[in-house]
């Protein structure tokens, strides 16, 4: 029973110690780009998006010989971001944002690049790095896009960078040290992990697609309300699309280029179907280009129906 005890603890340890690094992390790397002159919007794609603890999370797991977890955190983050994250903030800040079409289309057709490396139950590292370069082309179209807009420039975006007037130094030796802290906490989320799985007997899988999910995924509430409280829907949307085109094609590249990872059969049968529905129906909605509490109830219902289904039919 202590074994499991210590278990748990190091585990949820190691996920706050991952919240904490990645958000000083992403603070701090953000500050720097602020000097440049970038968009609120591709800086919330590219830095809040590309969901670095749950990267380093994942990387780890693979390493660490539990490919289940890895892959069920990428999934079940995503899942929570449009059942959790999104829900809750049509629930408690309903909005309406306009994002360009092409962007919306990405993200939607996303979890379709990722289907046909899921058929014969394993993703190659060929694979992997097929996801990986998908991944870097939209990114780089957005990118692109926003330049052609002439968006990259605003009036917050050019007085952040001028308080960072003589500051510069300090950001890249931050950066380092909370790199560190990454690596730390999730060398020790699997760490406990591990124990979890072993002391109750789980599937990894079903743990990696709910438990772990969720836990890496609640910064995204706050990344998804906060911003919309305070009138920043760039930052919340941009997030919301990044995220959910990183988890689908990056995140899982990544994770096969680490290693070769089998394929559980009801990834293909039962989580990908989740993900590409939840993914479609928050695309559709900001296509209308607003989520209010009447739109919120059905990306709740799909994440509370994906938990009920993971623990009582799998």
């Amino acid at each position: 029973m202590s074994e499991l005890v210590i278990a748990i603890l190091t585990f949820l340890g190691g996920i706050a110690l991952l919240i904490y690094s990645v958000e000083e992390f992403v603070e701090n790397l953000t500050k720097s780009a602020l000097v440049l002159g970038v968009s609120a919007f591709i800086l919330a794609v590219v830095f809040a998006g590309m969901d670095f603890e749950n990267w380093a999370f994942g990387i780890a797991s693979v390493v660490g010989d539990l490919p289940g977890v890895a892959l069920g955190s990428a999934i079940g983050s995503a899942l929570f971001l449009v059942g959790g994250a999104v829900a809750l903030g049509g629930f408690v800040t309903p909005f309406e944002a306009r994002i360009p079409r092409a962007y919306l289309v990405l993200m939607m057709v996303s979890p379709l690049l990722l289907l046909p490396c899921l058929v014969d139950g394993a993703l190659s590292r060929i694979e992997g790095a097929g996801l990986l370069t998908a991944f870097g082309l939209m990114i780089f179209y957005i990118y692109r896009k926003e330049r052609a807009a002439e968006y990259l420039r605003d009036s917050e975006v050019e007085e952040a960078a001028e308080e960072l007037e003589g500051k510069k130094w300090r950001y890249p030796v931050l950066m380092i040290a909370f790199t560190a802290g990454i690596v730390l906490g999730s060398q020790l989320s699997v760490w406990g992990a591990r124990g979890i799985v072993q002391g109750f007997g789980l599937n990894e899988t079903v743990f990696g697609m709910t438990i772990v999910g969720l836990a890496m995924s609640l910064e995204e509430v706050l990344l998804v309300v906060t911003p919309i409280r305070k009138g920043r829907l760039n930052i919340a949307v941009g997030n919301i699309v990044g995220s959910l085109i990183f988890f689908s094609t990056g995140n899982i590249g990544l994770l096969a280029v680490t290693r070769h990872l089998s394929v559980e059969p009801s990834v293909l049968s039962f989580y990908w179907p989740y993900l590409f529905a939840s993914t479609l129906l928050v695309g559709l909605l900001l296509l209308r280009g607003k989520v209010k509490r009447l739109e919120a109830i059905p990306l709740a219902l799909i994440y509370v129906s994906y938990w009920v289904l993971s623990y009582t039919v799998l």
